[in-house]
Order: structure tokens, then sequence, then C-alpha cells
């Protein structure tokens, strides 16, 4: 019985109480649809679906990158590739930086650079790949430019961006502490810009591996490009996939590395 004010407790059976879900990790959530189309794919080449001359099922892929592997060719060419990102790449993201600091600051710097720079970055790679060739070889050198141009602009693009972003208030805060030009940049303008910069970077890391995709058709004696070119004037689609896959691959671990620094130099964005 109940009346007025008296509230009347209902007891559950111990099977009836609602049950705590588990949380399904994000890394398993994120891999369900990979999974899938990696069962689809080997479904459709086992039912013969289409010819394994032109897919291979993932098995045989996955043989032939174990192959490649023991015989020390995948290794050798793979370090000469990621060599060759890992300097371009460091080239033009620092160069890209110091353009988006200098045009996002200075009016000087905007009227000199931006137009010039809004050009290059409508350039497609072709196209300056056999001007690179003439002017600089075909040894390592346009190689190395090839990937520092591409990375470069999007770190621009970026930075200008963030830089213009920082409020006006803090750097007149920052001018009557007595900062100068170079403390202005390091206290108040980098860390203000730097969810844009990170941007930038990511955006960067990525179109690396598109540019030593075209760099690598220079004459390449080595690395992942010349292991494609040998792959296929010899009609190895299994060598060729297993290129893709890594090209796919490498892609994703430089994102997920940019978006680790991000969550670490961002914190204070989450505990806000």
């Amino acid at each position: 019985m109940s009346g007025a004010g008296v509230e009347t407790v209902v007891f559950l059976p111990e099977d009836d109480r609602p049950r705590r879900r588990f949380p399904v990790p994000s890394f398993v959530r994120r891999c369900v649809v990979p999974l899938l189309l990696l069962v689809a794919w080997q479904a459709g080449s086992k039912g013969g679906w289409w010819s394994a001359a032109v897919l291979p099922a993932p098995t045989a892929v996955g043989h032939e990158f174990i192959v490649l592997c023991r015989s020390g060719q995948l290794p050798s060419n793979l370090l000469v590739s990621l060599r060759r990102v890992a300097l371009g790449a460091t080239l033009g993201i620092t160069t890209g930086l110091a353009l988006g600091v200098a045009v996002g600051l200075w009016r000087v710097a905007e009227e000199a650079l931006d137009s010039t720079l809004q050009m290059m970055r409508t350039l497609p790679y072709l196209v300056m790949l056999p001007l690179f060739v003439l002017w600089f070889g075909i040894g390592e050198l346009p190689k190395v430019l090839i990937i520092a141009l591409g990375t470069a602009l999007p770190m621009y693009l970026n930075t200008v961006s963030g830089v213009r972003a920082v409020d006006e208030r803090l750097l007149e805060m920052g001018r009557e502490f007595g900062l100068g030009r170079l403390g202005l940049i390091r206290t108040v303008v980098l860390p203000g810009a730097m969810p844009s910069i990170l941007t930038g970077l990511r955006y960067s890391a990525g179109v690396s591996w598109l540019a030593l995709v075209v760099a690598e058709q220079i004459n390449a004696q080595s690395g992942l490009g010349a292991l494609i070119a040998n792959a296929e004037s010899l009609f190895e689609t299994n060598v060729l996939i297993v290129c893709v896959v890594l090209y796919a691959a490498l892609g994703l671990i430089t994102d997920i590395a940019v978006r680790l620094l991000e969550r670490r130099l961002l914190s204070w964005r989450r505990a806000n």
C-alpha cells in the first residue's frame, strides 16, 4: 500500500535489473569496415568473381609480402623511400612553417610572397617533374625537392590561417611585457596558431607519400617506386598490390602519429 507522501520501492529480480554494457574500444570499431572489406575480397577471389591475375587473393598478397621481406627486397627499398620522405618532408614543412609565419605577421612578406606561392600551389607534380630533371639531374636531389614542394604549400596555407587567427590583444600584451619579435613568435604566435599548424602538418604528412610516388619516377634505381616499376614490367600483380597496401599503411601510420602529437600538444583543449 502507498499513501500520500509514501513511496513504494519495487525490488527487481536479479535477472530483470538493467545490465551494464561493456564499451567497445575505439580501435576495434575502426577495424570493422577494413576487416569486412578484407573478408569480401577473400571471398570474391575464392569464388572466382575476378581473375587472380587482375586482383590476387589477400592470402596470396600476404605470402608475397613475406617472400619480399625474407629476400630483403622490401626492407631495403622501403628504407630508401623512407629516407626520401623524411628529408623532403622535413625541408618542406620547415619552409612552409617559416613562410607561413612571415606572411601571416607582416604585410610586406604577404605582398612579396603570397601570389607566387598561390601560383605554385596549382602546379601539378607531373608538370614540374621534367623541369626538375633538367635543373637538378636524375639523382636524389630532384626527388627530395618534389616531396618538399608538395609538403611546403599545405603547411604554408594552414600556418598563415592560424597566425592570422591569433588574438591581437595577446600580441599587444606580449609587447607590453617587453617581448621582441622572436619572443612573440615563440611564446604567443606559435602556441596560438598550433591547431592550424598541426592540421597543416597532418595534411602535409599525407601529401608526402603522394609526392613520393611522383618523385620516384625520376630514374629510381631503388625505393618502392623502383619495386613497382620492376613488378609492372614483369606483370607481377602480387608485388604491385603489396606496394599499394604498403603505401596505404604508411599513410595511415603517419596520420596516427600526427594525431597523437596533436592530442599531446593540444591537451589543454580537452581540459577546458
